[in-house]
């Protein structure tokens, strides 16, 4: 144990100062949640105008529903013929319009909203469309009760349903979660599988090309030691950067569990961290050049982090694809992480652990017996 100690703390000394191989290892995680970042704003500043030509009271309990609905557009109050003029431009993506006498129209129950749509974008088109009719809908379902809000002795009223829409809702669960912090979670993912495996992988590497691996080999040094000793290291290397991260999200309250939810939570980020400092000793040992080595760590992390659904989840997939991801290890991490955080239940985390277990105890195999190979 000692001996495994001792190597821990010289590969831990070793990751700190070497800051190119840090920043190898942050930079795919960090260009990913920039990209996140880029996404989330693309997704909720999409310009929308709105003309208002009623100026009854239900044109303005309708106005306000869709200014408050901020989640899939920006939007601006104009006139007409301005509205027109930044549709033609393309400076807007749509035009909402409360035609004249629309009061009037609701209490007929023949009420129209219209809107022109650049249908350009399907996705941005979608958005849109089902944003206009979430307004609709909150607007008409008479036990939401939009329609008849402040008016007096509305209570108990039953009001013109000009849409025809009734909602019968029961939340299960909070299910507001943006979509940074949605897109948040598969970002801390990669940065633990990108640092533990390249903190081991450039480890290994560098014994070879600085001729480090032949003092290895004359050392008493049982070689068992020596495996767990890298092991070790590059879990220390990443804990190093991993635990200040989630630290940090945990105090922003991107990461905030339900209760009794952080002992899965961080089980599923250690096992993929274990899983990835196995990777990446494995990928030292082969391959013995940092700069290939560094290549392949890079291109291996972001490979199972798409196929792991990394930006999408797995069910929106081709079955092809849902097949295809049974077999990498991130999916199931990923699974786990969002169920850990964003359910009241863990319906399915412990098969995402024993799965994320057993490909770590193959990498690790596979890691031992190649890296003892080598210090022989």
């Amino acid at each position: 144990m000692r001996g495994a100690w001792a190597v821990a703390r010289l590969d831990l000394a070793v990751w700190r100062r070497s800051p190119w191989a840090v920043l190898a290892a942050i930079v795919p995680a960090l260009g990913m949640f920039v990209l996140v970042k880029v996404l989330t704003l693309s997704v909720t500043v999409q310009p929308v105008a709105l003309v208002i030509d009623d100026p009854g009271p239900e044109a303005q309990v309708l106005s306000r529903l869709i200014e408050d609905d901020i989640e899939s557009y920006q939007l601006f109050v104009t006139n007409a013929k301005h509205a027109q003029q930044l549709l033609d431009r393309q400076r807007v993506g749509a035009v909402i319009v409360i035609p004249k006498g629309f009061d009037d129209a609701v209490a007929r129950g023949h009420a129209v909203v219209d809107y022109t749509l650049n249908n350009i974008d399907i996705d941005f088109s979608d958005d849109i469309r089902r944003s206009i009719d979430r307004s609709v809908a909150e607007f008409d379902a008479p036990q939401l009760g939009a329609s008849v809000e402040g008016r007096a002795g509305g209570h108990g009223l039953v009001v013109p349903n000009p849409y025809r829409i009734d909602i019968a809702e029961h939340d299960l669960r909070k299910t507001d979660v943006p979509f940074e912090t949605y897109q948040v979670l598969p970002v801390l993912l990669l940065l633990v599988l990108s640092t533990g495996m390249l903190g081991a992988a450039l480890l290994g590497s560098r014994d070879v090309e600085r001729g480090t691996i032949v003092f290895l080999r004359q050392t008493p040094l049982r070689r068992s030691a020596f495996v767990a000793g890298r092991l070790l290291g590059a879990l220390l290397a990443a804990g190093s950067i991993v635990v200040p991260s989630v630290a940090y999200l945990t105090y922003k309250r991107v990461v905030h569990p339900p209760h009794g939810h952080w002992p899965p939570f961080l089980a599923v980020l250690l096992a993929t961290a274990v899983f990835a400092a196995a990777l990446g000793v494995l990928l030292g040992a082969a391959l013995r050049r940092s700069t290939t080595v560094a290549l392949a760590g890079v291109t291996l992390a972001s490979y199972l982090f798409f196929l792991g659904g990394g930006f999408t989840t797995i069910a929106f997939l081709p079955s092809w694809l849902q097949a295809l991801s049974r077999l990498v290890p991130t999916r199931y991490g990923i699974d786990g992480m969002r169920q850990s955080l964003f359910y009241p239940d863990l319906i399915g985390v412990p098969g995402d652990l024993i799965a994320l277990v057993g490909f770590a105890l193959v990498a690790l195999a596979a890691s031992a017996v190649l890296l003892g190979r080598s210090v022989r």
